[in-house]
């Protein structure tokens, strides 16, 4: 109990305000330039951009095959180095053989996301998986050093590379091409500042590592590729399938009015949840492995995640469609109000991500894989029955929300469960 009393009244409180506040930085630009982003680009143009990031997002996730989440975990830094140089390596053998089917079937994929125009940039995506799977890596790298303001730089050079090349783009009249060569800039930008201190320092952790100390890394933590690959790619399917289905019944301008919303709403969230995420998984795996109680520490975190989502969460309820349409002109009103139906959904989720790092550090890996591929199901499933039998996208994200609150609930009733054994 002393020790979650200081966790989270010293270190870990300023750890999570630092890197919270790189990623309030780093949406603050965006954020603040969507309006003039929205007037430079057409609903259209956003949507074929949330069909590139789904995919880059249900992707990325194997590019390390997860050995990047393991990287905290080892008491010997050569371990953890080994896990690293493994998490490198994989990012770019993997990228790689991505060329060849993205390069080669473009249009095939394109015309099966229903998006045509898709084809001309799915060239891109293996360098955006590539960039992807190194920040995974540093992330985790810097996590374990403590390195807390060059992952909380990195979000900042994320947000600032991004909306930059994006608004010179649109001036441009360079269409979803413009927001795609913008999310690649900010992927390269916050990678390089999150590796600057190993590229100055010429990676010098690298002399230790060898061919057969990589191979008993792979083995030793071969649950993550096993277990956790699986789980996080089920888990990121639920957005390329919810754009395929939004492409398929609506159109790519629904799909954008979609994408507007999530990224003004969820993508904040999910970045303030990750700096909770990375600095509660380091506190936790010690608690952990001290033998110590990780209730306090779990009902703590559930309650800081609350008191951080229920304010804007209750500000959109109320006036979500008349903010998007002043904010982003008349055009995006619409996303305001499927915000406004979707809202208990980000509420929960907002909660539920950062939650995600405690199976990891029990072992109830196999559980929590269960619970995802449970949680996606009802997902799609209330989605499409909603448009099945309202024919109304409203009508089916409000159905969405209501079945995704019981099933959250039921997880945070899991998590409390298994703390305590």
């Amino acid at each position: 109990m002393r020790r979650a009393r200081a966790l989270f009244a010293g270190g870990f409180a300023r750890n999570v305000t630092l890197l919270a506040g790189g990623a309030a930085l780093s949406q603050f630009l965006p954020l603040m330039a969507a309006p003039l982003l929205t007037r430079l680009y057409t609903p259209a143009d956003f949507g074929v951009l949330a069909i590139y990031t789904a995919w880059l997002s249900s992707l990325a996730v194997l590019m390390t095959a997860r050995y990047d989440m393991a990287i905290v975990l080892p008491r010997e830094e050569a371990d953890a180095e080994r896990l690293m140089a493994l998490s490198l390596l994989l990012s770019f053998a993997l990228s790689f053989v991505a060329i060849l089917p993205l390069w080669l079937a473009g249009d095939a994929l394109a015309a099966w996301a229903g998006e045509a125009s898709l084809a001309r940039l799915l060239p891109w995506l293996p360098l955006s998986l590539w960039l992807g799977g190194l920040m995974q890596a540093f992330t985790s790298w810097n996590n374990r050093h403590q390195r807390y303001r060059a992952n909380a730089g990195g979000r900042l050079a994320l947000g600032g590379s991004l909306v930059g090349v994006q608004l010179a783009a649109g001036f441009a009249g360079m269409g979803a091409t413009g927001l795609v060569l913008g999310q690649l800039a900010g992927q390269a930008a916050s990678t390089l500042v999150q590796a600057w201190q190993d590229i100055r320092a010429k990676f010098g952790w690298r002399r230790g590592v060898d061919r057969a100390g990589l191979a008993a890394v792979a083995r030793r933590y071969r649950e993550f590729p096993l277990i956790n690959a699986p789980h996080a790619f089920v888990a990121s399917l639920q957005d390329m399938l919810t754009v395929t289905l939004l492409t398929a019944t609506s159109g790519s301008a629904t799909v954008g009015l979609y994408g507007l919303l999530m990224r003004v709403l969820k993508l904040p969230a999910a970045l303030v949840g990750q700096a909770v995420a990375q600095v509660a998984y380091r506190d936790l795996a010690a608690a952990h492995a001290a033998h110590e109680s990780l209730r306090p520490l779990l009902a703590r975190l559930m309650a800081i995640l609350f008191s951080l989502a229920l304010p804007p969460f209750v500000v959109i309820v109320l006036w979500g469609d008349a903010l998007f349409a002043w904010v982003f002109g008349e055009a995006w009103r619409q996303a305001g109000e499927y915000a406004r139906m979707l809202a208990p959904y980000i509420l929960f989720h907002f909660v539920a991500s950062p939650l995600g790092m405690v199976p990891l550090v029990i072992g109830r890996q196999r559980t929590a894989f269960a619970f995802t591929v449970v949680g996606i199901s009802l997902f799609l499933a209330a989605l499409s029955f909603g448009f099945e039998r309202f024919g109304d996208v409203g009508d089916a994200f409000a159905l969405v929300s209501a079945v995704m609150t019981v099933y959250f609930s039921a997880y945070f009733v899991w998590l409390w469960k298994a703390v305590r054994r």
